[in-house]
């Protein structure tokens, strides 16, 4: 599953990200991204649940920002923060086709994503791809907006994900806080 296949015959909404978007291997990234801590952070494997929870400690917080049916499709919205800083945005899309074969990705509500698929026999993932896109980009802008940042290029981090053979996509938006506390 490409991250076009799921808006591509939604009017109502527009891709994330372009469909001509330059993804990169994770083994890339070095030649990429200069700042060691952004690079360890894109890196993470699996999802990033738990790493910004240990990371945020008590300042950890998800907000379920959007959980609704656009069109044919399900989206999903959350930030996580650490003391009200942004640290990521996550942006979910479902097809209808797979919502109808797996309906509770309809609802996972106030738990995280990965919460939800822990333990799920059936869940599989593509490798991880990367891209750092500017503020023109639909998906950049929610997060810079939701933010309350001002424009500059952010890395996603993409995921195919499968419940069987039913396909979503996951797009973790690292925002710039990402990692750093501020004083206690």
């Amino acid at each position: 599953m490409t991250d076009m296949a799921v808006s591509a015959d939604n009017p109502n909404l527009p891709l994330p990200v372009p469909a001509s978007a330059m993804w990169l291997p994770g083994q890339a990234l070095n030649c990429y991204v200069g700042d060691q801590s952004l690079r360890s952070w894109l890196l993470t494997p699996g999802l990033l649940t738990q790493r910004i929870r240990d990371a945020a400690g008590d300042g950890f917080a998800m907000h379920l920002l959007r959980e609704e049916r656009v069109g044919e499709e399900q989206i999903r919205e959350i930030d996580m923060t650490c003391d009200g800083v942004v640290w990521m945005f996550a942006h979910t899309r479902i097809p209808a086709t797979t919502l109808a074969a797996e309906p509770w990705l309809g609802g996972i509500g106030s738990r995280t994503l990965g919460e939800a698929l822990e333990g799920r026999a059936t869940l599989s993932r593509e490798s991880f791809r990367y891209a750092q896109f500017y503020p023109d980009v639909w998906l950049i802008d929610r997060a810079l907006t939701h933010a309350a940042l001002a424009p500059q290029p952010l890395w996603v981090r993409h995921s195919a994900l499968r419940m069987g053979v039913a396909p979503f996509d996951l797009y973790e938006v690292f925002l710039p806080a990402i990692g750093q506390r501020g004083p206690r």
